[in-house]
């Protein structure tokens, strides 16, 4: 069986990129046949903060194992014939570069969404957190977010509303997928 696709969506906190990544699966679960794929995986990365604890966290170092965590868990996913789905910050260009080359079938979907807008949305608090002073390494602000440079989809999380990236990121899947 050939590598499944990893499609992995990225962005700022508060971008949207959990909400996109949730529709792309429940999208592909539907449209997908189950011979070509044998299933989709949606792979968020509070998940692994759950799972892991204590044991990573926020700093420059953490945040880049986290990446790399993820990445490697899509990776052999693929290889066993799951699709994935991801939604994570992924601030880092050369991480994301890197697994773009070790992942076959790897697809970059940027929400992009100006740090002002995520500031004001804010649903978990960070960036509130950081200008009051009780928090630090938020992406964005003490961390730099590197921009992707070539994603194959840009979402305009800002602008557009949920209903219209979601159709527009439902058109992008069923040319990638020939669904």
């Amino acid at each position: 069986m050939t590598a499944a696709p990893v499609i992995w969506v990225l962005g700022l906190s508060a971008s949207g990129k959990s909400a996109m990544a949730a529709h792309a699966v429940t999208f592909l679960t539907a449209s997908v046949p189950p011979d070509r794929v044998r299933g989709w995986q949606f792979l968020d990365g509070d998940q692994l903060r759950s799972f892991m604890g204590d044991e990573l966290g926020y700093g420059l170092a953490d945040r880049r194992k986290s990446v790399k965590m993820v990445g490697l868990a899509a990776q052999l996913l693929s290889q066993n014939g799951i699709g994935v789905v991801v939604a994570n910050i992924s601030p880092f260009a050369d991480i994301r570069e890197h697994i773009r080359k070790s992942v076959p079938g790897y697809v970059e979907v940027y929400c992009r969404c100006s740090l002002e807008t995520c500031s004001r949305r804010d649903p978990k608090g960070h960036y509130r957190r950081f200008r009051e002073g009780t928090m630090r390494d938020v992406v964005g602000l003490d961390i730099p977010f590197e921009e992707p440079s070539h994603p194959e989809l840009v979402l305009d999380t800002e602008r557009k509303d949920v209903a219209a990236n979601a159709g527009e990121f439902e058109r992008f899947l069923k040319e990638l997928m020939h669904v």
